[in-house]
């Protein structure tokens, strides 16, 4: 569930891809190259150029280790936790 209708927008190297206990999806770190964001105010996750950002995606056979991807998250939040989840994930030149 989002915790209300956010979205970050970020370009970045993919620098690992940890496979979640369960066996789907994986949680990505990317080292985060720009932040693209349309809009500020629904930023949620607000990387910073240089910075680490960790997110969990349901298709970690799509990435390598570096990658350099541009990708639309959104920070999603619950009664069990919260956690940003790559929405749409795009392989870019470097």
């Amino acid at each position: 569930m989002q915790a209300r209708p956010n979205k970050t927008v970020v370009r970045g190297t993919v620098r690992e891809i940890c496979p979640e206990p369960d066996g789907w999806g994986a949680m990505v770190s990317l080292e985060v190259m720009k932040n693209e964001s349309p809009s500020p105010d629904d930023d949620f996750l607000r990387p910073e150029e240089g910075s680490t950002l960790r997110a969990f995606t349901p298709e970690p056979e799509r990435l390598k280790v570096g990658d350099v991807i541009r990708a639309q998250a959104q920070f999603n939040a619950g009664p069990t936790g919260s956690r940003a989840v790559l929405q749409v994930v795009t392989k870019v030149e470097k």
